[in-house]
């Protein structure tokens, strides 16, 4: 990636500390919130320094909390009461989210396509179609 060190910088901040945050409650509602700033930084940081994986991470990351928030949403709605997730799926989103952050602190490409493919995989399997694969065993945590 392409990004100053300041840039590159304030995307590795905020990503520590929406980790720290959502590690720091166990309100699902509340982990979500803090989840849904990471995209929103990253939007912030490409309108002043343009590169072309930063739309990448920004899209992965808004569609997975997209994903997430309809997801619980619809619980709390009594909408969907057989959708099921991992008991510790907010764990490993929190995981993926630490690793996405060394990657770009790193500056490894091909890593930071690997935890984006991961964080795709933890919002899809919120959806109704990605559920139906986590429980039939062809997606994986």
């Amino acid at each position: 990636m392409n990004l100053s060190e300041e840039k590159r910088i304030i995307i590795i901040n905020e990503f520590n500390k929406v980790y720290d945050l959502m590690k720091n409650t166990n309100n699902v509602s509340e982990k979500i919130f803090y989840f849904s700033a990471s995209h929103a930084m990253v939007s912030r940081v490409f309108n002043i320094e343009f590169d072309p994986l930063l739309i990448l991470i920004h899209s992965v990351l808004q569609t997975t909390y997209s994903n997430i928030n309809s997801f619980i949403s619809s619980i709390s709605n009594k909408q969907n009461m057989f959708f099921t997730i991992p008991k510790n799926y907010f764990d490993i989103l929190e995981k993926t989210l630490k690793e996405l952050t060394q990657s770009v602190e790193n500056n490894n490409d091909d890593k930071i396509y690997k935890d984006l493919q991961k964080l795709s995989i933890l919002g899809y399997i919120t959806t109704g179609n990605g559920n139906y694969l986590y429980k039939k065993g062809l997606i994986k945590l």
